[in-house]
């Protein structure tokens, strides 16, 4: 195996014609089982290079192309400095999703998918990249206006946030917003099914699912989300919190 550790990324330059501010607002749109019922362990960046790749793809493709960026690109796109160890560590997180699996239920079908993110991914010393994700993700993000229940959001969001929990939760928030903001979005759940939404540790209690995960996911995404402003509501059983609702109060056009 390569030690991407001595990679030297000597001859690093931009092959893409494209400005990254421009890409930045390019649109992601997936599937919403991919939002609501897709259990994984992908990181924050991981998160952004997934939407970074899925931004690629255009709404009348019908099969996966091949996606060439580069290093350059793709750390501008993310706002993330230029330099070989960030290099490294894109190459690294890349090899990880290529390895890392995701389970996706499906109601319809009765059916559990597992599949991994990427089917090969391409590294040039020179910070070339070639990218194809898994034809498995073919439902999930193709072809998408013919299918209906999918959401999208712009790129630009979600590399705004830092932790993946504020990713995470500002897809559900997304997801739930059927009427592009004319009334408040509602995400509701129990502590546990928030819990695998997040992808929070099991061991957590409620209580510190609310203070290490939930207050600071909320707390970012009011920071850096122009048309988010998220609470939090918990009804009880006796001492016990039962249900946890998270509100987008933003209103698009509100009604005098």
């Amino acid at each position: 195996m390569v030690d991407k550790r001595n990679m030297l990324w000597v001859s690093d330059r931009n092959f893409n014609k494209e400005d990254f501010k421009d890409q930045q607002y390019f649109q992601v749109a997936e599937h919403n089982d991919l939002i609501t019922k897709a259990r994984h362990d992908l990181n924050a960046r991981e998160l952004k290079i997934m939407d970074f790749v899925v931004s690629k793809i255009k709404p009348d493709d019908k099969h996966f192309n091949i996606i060439h960026t580069s290093m350059y690109e793709l750390s501008n796109v993310l706002e993330l400095k230029r330099s070989g160890r960030t290099y490294s560590q894109l190459a690294q997180n890349l090899e990880d999703m290529r390895a890392k699996s995701l389970r996706i239920y499906s109601e319809t079908d009765r059916r559990i998918t597992l599949t991994g993110w990427f089917e090969v991914v391409h590294i040039w010393e020179n910070g070339q990249l070639q990218i194809k994700i898994n034809e498995e993700f073919a439902p999930f993000l193709l072809q998408l206006k013919d299918k209906g229940h999918y959401t999208q959001y712009l790129l630009v969001d979600t590399v705004k946030l830092k932790s993946k929990y504020s990713i995470l939760l500002y897809k559900l928030i997304r997801e739930a917003d059927k009427d592009n903001g004319s009334s408040i979005a509602i995400v509701q759940g129990t502590p546990d099914e928030w819990k695998e939404w997040l992808g929070s540790p099991e061991s957590y209690t409620y209580g510190r699912l609310k203070d290490k995960i939930l207050n600071p996911a909320i707390a970012e995404i009011n920071l850096e989300i122009d048309d988010m402003d998220l609470s939090l509501f918990q009804a009880r059983r006796g001492r016990e919190v039962v249900q946890v609702e998270i509100h987008n109060n933003f209103i698009r056009n509100p009604r005098f």
